[in-house]
């Protein structure tokens, strides 16, 4: 892993287009619909939903960066009443398979769909400004002040997306322990976490 992102041979991409288009996503559909959500699967690569290109394939292999979203698919399935569950493995324009890291995904489909408010799920509570002093959780920031610190490992990706997210469209942006129920519970309600405005 180099800043977060994971770097992805050609035989690695195999392994995570057949784990995150297959096994991985077909159990959180299952476990959705058997939570009573009518939930579907789907690919960054279904009806062109990412359109993705190398990010830097000397220094990160097969992973990609987004180039636009197109949310046409995603807006008909909510339409029609579906929870899209959705993979963030894409094709590149010549139908190459890439490794996209999901909180950019994830960022960069919520700003194209205006998402009045964007979770980010870490197994953290939230994000830093001084890892690893936990008294330094950031409870509410602005994007120009969160631009200002600098961020390592894991956190790069997400800090990336949460940003990305927001200057594409979305009102804002909550990151919070995945890991926590009550967590979570707090954030559906709008609290707890780092809540991250423009």
């Amino acid at each position: 892993s180099v800043n977060g992102f994971r770097i992805t041979t050609p035989e690695i991409m195999e392994v995570v287009e057949f784990v995150l288009t297959g096994s991985v996503l077909r159990s959180v559909v299952r476990d959705l619909i058997a939570a009573g959500l009518p939930a579907v699967g789907i690919t960054g690569s279904d009806n062109k939903l990412l359109e993705v290109e190398l990010r830097d394939e000397a220094k990160f292999g097969l992973v990609g960066k987004i180039k636009k979203v197109n949310p046409k698919i995603i807006n008909d399935l909510l339409d029609m009443g579906y929870l899209p569950v959705i993979s963030p493995v894409a094709n590149d324009s010549s139908s190459r398979a890439l490794n996209v890291n999901a909180d950019i995904a994830a960022g960069a489909i919520a700003g194209s769909l205006r998402a009045s408010e964007t979770l980010f799920l870490t197994d953290v509570p939230g994000i830093y400004s001084a890892w690893p002093d936990r008294s330094s959780l950031i409870s509410e920031i602005t994007i120009s002040d969160l631009k200002k610190i600098s961020f390592e490992g894991g956190m790069v990706p997400k800090v990336e997306a949460v940003i990305n997210a927001i200057e594409s469209g979305a009102s804002s942006a909550r990151v919070i322990d995945g890991t926590s129920l009550p967590a979570f519970i707090d954030a559906l309600s709008g609290d707890g976490g780092t809540l991250v405005k423009p």
